[in-house]
């Protein structure tokens, strides 16, 4: 488990530093927390944007849960919507793995099958309604780089070379589970796998889709030499910019965080 969602935003401070920055929004603005209704939807919008272009104005990439594909970035300028997607019913188990191991160890999973705003959790962030042939669509109208959670290494390689061949992809993992006990339980119980088929299995055919055909069509155009230079990349792919991590961290926590409270 590469812990995916804060790997990615890692490898991307590593990459360009300060030109970096998180999807945070501004206090006010209807940003969520695990007590709000609608917390799991993702609430950054083109205002949100263009505030943080003011304040970072050689912004060169944004990134976090707080971002969906319909927050309309692209009103402000040309954006390249990329994401990593992950089998639902692993994933849904993970998620309930993180929260109790993170920040609710007492949250009891009766109450969690019972809270369905984060039920079809990773749709909604390619579907406001969580509806998979809307997301499928939306995904193609923008042009879409959905790669995948268990082909990691191999989704950013390919990414890199069909759309940014300026990113530096080395990662170190971030946020892995060191015991993934309570989400197997969760897998193998046959109660509680049923319970998680019926909060995420509306994902599952827009995973298939993803792994099956989507995905692949990337595979493809990368061309000969995918599994040489995966091998390659295996051997150096920690090799992260260091002082670029601190100095995205450093401007965010200094200028822009500061700025967004008073704004």
């Amino acid at each position: 488990d590469t812990g995916g969602g804060q790997t990615v935003e890692t490898l991307l401070e590593s990459s360009f530093g300060m030109r970096h920055m998180p999807a945070v929004l501004r206090p006010g603005s209807g940003a969520g927390n695990a007590d709000d209704a609608d917390y799991v939807i993702p609430k950054y919008a083109p205002a949100d944007f263009r505030r943080l272009k003011r304040l970072c104005p050689f912004l060169r990439s944004v990134g976090g849960h707080g971002i969906a594909l319909w927050s309309d970035l692209q009103e402000v300028e040309p954006t390249q919507y990329w994401a990593l997607v992950r089998e639902p019913l692993r994933r849904g188990a993970s998620h309930f793995q993180y929260h109790v191991g993170h920040d609710q160890p007492d949250l009891d999973w009766r109450r969690w099958v019972s809270w369905p705003v984060h039920h079809t959790h990773q749709l909604k962030m390619f579907s406001r309604r969580a509806d998979a042939h809307e997301a499928v669509t939306a995904i193609e109208q923008n042009e879409v780089f959905v790669g995948l959670t268990e082909h990691f290494d191999e989704s950013l390689l390919v990414f890199k070379r069909l759309f940014a061949p300026d990113l530096n992809i080395a990662y170190r993992r971030t946020n892995t589970a060191r015991d993934n006990r309570l989400a197997q339980r969760l897998l193998q119980d046959p109660d509680s796998r049923l319970q998680l088929e019926e909060m995420y299995g509306d994902e599952v055919p827009f995973y298939e889709w993803v792994a099956r055909d989507y995905y692949p069509r990337f595979r493809r155009a990368y061309g000969p030499g995918l599994e040489r230079d995966l091998e390659e990349f295996r051997r150096h792919r920690d090799r992260v910019n260091r002082l670029n991590i601190r100095l995205s961290r450093l401007y965010f926590r200094l200028i822009v965080r500061p700025r967004l409270r008073s704004a």
